[in-house]
Order: C-alpha cells, then structure tokens, then sequence
C-alpha cells in the first residue's frame, strides 16, 4: 500500500499551480486493494496531454503519446534518467468518473481513487461494485456491451482468472462465450500477448482447458480441429489433443516445482527460463508439440499407426502459428526449435545414444536443452497407453534429472571452452581451405567435447591421425 503511494509522491509531489480533478484507476487500483505490487500506475483526468506535459517539464520527463483508439488517448510520462520509471495518464471517457468506469471492461478494474495535490490517495468511488467482487474473488463484465465492444476481453477475462485465483461468474462466462466467433476479427498481435500472460501464470492449464471447452482455442488455432480426432498407437491412451492438454498439465506441475525436479540446479533451471518469453512459451509448445501428428499419420500393414516426420511438420506448422501472431523472432525460433527437436530429446534417452552424439545434440541447443528435457519429461508423463509401462518413465524421468544436473555442473563448462585448435593449424599442417577442414574440426572438436582429448597437443595429434586416413 505505501509503495504505490510513494511512487505517486516521487512523481506528482513537485507539480505546482492548478490541480485537475485527476483519478488513479484500472489494474492500478485492484493491485492497491488486493495489497499486490503494480505494474504500471493509471491516472485520469479530463485534459490528459495538458497535465502530462505539465508533469514531463516538472521533472524533466519524456512525453510518449498512445493514440491507438481516437476516443481514448493516452500519454505515458518516462524518466529520462531511468526509463523502466513511468506513469501512465490518460483522458476520461465521459463527463464523469463513473461514466468512464462504466466503459472499462470488468469491475474489479472500474474502481478509481482520486489523488489530491502531491499524490495523496482521497476517495474511492466503486459504482460497479467492483471492491465485492475482489473480495470475493469474482471476474465479472461490467454490462452486456463490454464483450462484443472488444472481443479480448474473453481472453483477458482468462488472465484475470488465472493470474488472480478469481472465479469467472456465469453471466460473463455466457456473454464471453456467445462473442467467440468475433475473436477472429481481432489483431493477433493482442491475442498473442494476452494467451502469453496466460501462460505466464502458475494456473494457466484449467483456464486453458475452459477455453478449449468453449471453443476459444479453435478460433485461435484452427490447427488442433485435427489433432482432436487423431487417434495414436499403443503407447497412448488419448487422441493426440488429448494427450498434448496432459503434456501441458505436466509441463505446468514441473515449472511449478523445480526443486522437487531438480535439486541442486533448480535455481539454474529458473533462471534459464526467466528470459523474454521463455516459460510461457514451453507450456504453448506442449500444447502444440504434435500438431504435425494428423498430417504425418500412417498405419503400417501390421496395424500399427506412425506419425514418421511429424516433429519436422509440426515445427513448419507453428512457425506459421508464430507468424501469425506476429511473434517476435526470438520467440518463433524458441517455439520452432522445441517443436522440431522434441522427438530428437526423447530418441537421446530411447536410442542408447553414443557420449559423443549427446554431447552433438548439447552444442547444438545449448541452453534451449533445458526447456527441451523439462518438454520431454511432460510428454513421458503424459504417455500412458498399454506399451508404455512405469517403470519406462521412471527410467526417463531420472535420465532427465541427471541430464539437467550434468549439463549445468559439466556440460556447460565443457561446450565453453576453446577450441583446443582452429583452421590456421590444419593449414599450417599442408590442409587446404574447404568443406573437409569444416568437417575434420567438427570431429575434432566432438573429441574434445566428451573428453578424448585434453589438451593442444592431443587435438594436434588427432588431427593428424584423421589427415592420414582421410
């Protein structure tokens, strides 16, 4: 409670002359009365550009306009000696506050508290009831028009849920799900951003669930129509939509609880997956991990169904996906390369594979290995048919955890140092410039990676060996 009002002194404290009635409201206000920490601060008032220009030359602030929706400008006030500090001040719709709160989407984002000179907190005004409805833990639109006037609401009413541990009323479950059909007219660069603040939450599979249920996910994805009627071999007990929802309720429960899966390196673990997107962009690739199973399918003579390829489909499928939603490139190559290597993690463990072909497969991902194994163990886990026994995912599942410790307290280290020689030696060796001197120092470079040689010597000394036999 004081942080938010402490902020509001370091910013409009210093403000001489006229006052404006001026509101701090929206996500704000329910942070402040939840006692949660916020993320941004709203204010209000009747002439937004007027005082924020005002406040921007009392502390010597940069004035950034967002004008996106004609009816609702909004200026957003940035320290320029620290950037990431800002507050938000936009123009009230109507001619009073509760006209402007009764626009806003739901009620327990249209309460406002009006700020006195010097960022005193006065009086609240909650016409929607909206203060109840937090305290009993309730979603609910403001009136029948706030769903069909933005259709992201449906998604955002989901967020709300998930981040906040709220129940979604009935009226607005039912308002949400007759204006699913006009989600596809919205931007998808707002869709993505809301399913990713879903998925940021540590409850986003019922919702997800929820959503599915109401047919919100096959507007999203029209993808998964498919995977819902795909029936899979003996290993699995579910369709392959079936088993990608199990694949992203193990996936959440993991993530939940690190140091239950990984000890000692679970703080590793989390920071590896705190960066941009990451975390929630694991829970979307379980969900969409098998999307390429319905066009690969296959049935041998003996009845047994394949899905051969299905992991290169899949991760051409959600690289569209990720277009489609207008990802950021760094996280379409996240989404494409858990997708196209989450058969490739899991044939690791199955296949036997050779100390030098894991250590390949290491170099490659690099960090991405860890999401890649986390994806592996939720999709052992979610792999219950009649040919996949217990005691096959009790096998994998403590493969997976000694690979994510090894990784961190050898591996890593180990793909990190120097080459232990380069190019210019092999010339100086008498090997000409081309495609064999890439291929001898990859081979090289695997020896040195799984410990066959130590040293410059060593590496010289192999080098040699293979020159002579090639």
């Amino acid at each position: 409670m004081e942080l938010i009002e402490n902020t509001l002194r370091q910013w409009l404290g210093d403000l001489q002359g006229e006052w404006p009635v001026v509101h701090m409201v929206g996500g704000a206000v329910r942070d402040h009365i939840l006692s949660r920490i916020p993320k941004d601060i709203d204010l209000m008032c009747q002439d937004a550009e007027r005082f924020a220009k005002r406040l921007a030359r009392t502390k010597d602030a940069a004035v950034v306009p967002f004008l996106k929706k004609v009816d609702e400008p909004c200026f957003r006030v940035v320290d320029r000696q620290n950037p990431v500090s800002f507050i938000d001040i936009a123009s009230m719709r109507g001619d009073t506050v509760t006209a402007d709160l009764s626009h806003r989407d739901f009620t327990i984002n249209a309460v406002a508290i009006q700020v006195a000179r010097g960022g005193v907190l006065g009086e609240m005004i909650d016409p929607l009831d909206g203060v109840r409805d937090m305290e009993q833990g309730i979603v609910r639109v403001t009136g029948p028009g706030a769903i069909p006037s933005d259709p992201l609401r449906i998604l955002r009413a989901f967020r709300f849920a998930a981040s906040l541990d709220f129940t979604i009323e009935p009226e607005t479950l039912s308002v949400m799900r007759e204006g699913v059909e006009m989600l596809r007219d919205t931007a998808t660069e707002r869709i993505q951003a809301e399913l990713t603040e879903i998925f940021r939450t540590k409850r986003s599979f019922p919702f997800i669930r929820r959503m599915d249920d109401m047919g919100v996910l096959n507007v999203i994805f029209p993808e998964i129509k498919a995977m819902k009627g795909c029936v899979q071999n003996g290993y699995h007990h579910l369709n392959v939509w079936g088993h990608s929802l199990l694949v992203l309720e193990h996936c959440e429960h993991i993530l939940n609880h690190l140091e239950e899966f990984f000890g000692p390196v679970a703080r590793q673990v989390s920071e590896n997956l705190k960066p941009c997107n990451r975390l929630p962009l694991l829970k979307l690739t379980a969900l969409l991990h098998d999307v390429g199973k319905p066009g690969t399918r296959g049935v041998r003579e003996d009845g047994r169904i394949t899905f051969h390829g299905h992991e290169e489909e899949g991760a051409e499928m959600v690289s569209d996906i990720a277009k489609r939603l207008r990802m950021s490139n760094q996280d379409h190559d996240f989404v494409y390369t858990v997708v196209a290597e989450h058969l490739h993690v899991l044939n690791l463990f199955f296949s036997k594979a050779k100390p030098s072909t894991r250590m390949r497969w290491f170099r490659k991902l690099k960090d991405d290995c860890i999401p890649l194994i986390i994806h592996g163990m939720a999709d052992i886990k979610a792999t219950l048919g009649p040919l996949a026994t217990d005691e096959r995912r009790e096998k994998h599942l403590r493969w997976s955890r000694e690979a994510v410790r090894k990784y961190y307290e050898e591996i890593k280290q180990q793909l990190e140092r120097q080459n232990l020689m380069n190019g210019k030696d092999l010339i100086d060796m008498g090997m000409a410039p081309g495609p064999e001197m890439g291929r001898l120092l990859g081979k090289i470079r695997e020896a040195q990676d799984v410990g066959q040689i130590n040293d410059r010597e060593e590496a010289l000394s192999l080098a040699r060996e293979l020159m002579s036999g090639a």
